[in-house]
């Protein structure tokens, strides 16, 4: 089992990953945001809102 040390690390880590993802993505337009990316139609909002619900996990 996971300890309370390791679980905070993890936390920060995804965190701080998730606002470098939001930093890359300030400034693109709302197309760019939002258009596919690969053909099961992956986006940048996509992966920003993926990381967020692991985050809270």
């Amino acid at each position: 089992m996971i300890d309370e040390v390791a679980k905070e690390y993890l936390h920060d880590d995804l965190r701080e990953i998730r606002e470098a993802m939001l930093a890359k993505l300030d400034g693109l337009s709302e197309y760019d945001i939002r258009r596919p990316l690969t053909s099961t139609g992956t986006n940048l909002l996509g992966l920003v809102k993926h990381l967020s619900v692991w985050e809270s996990r």
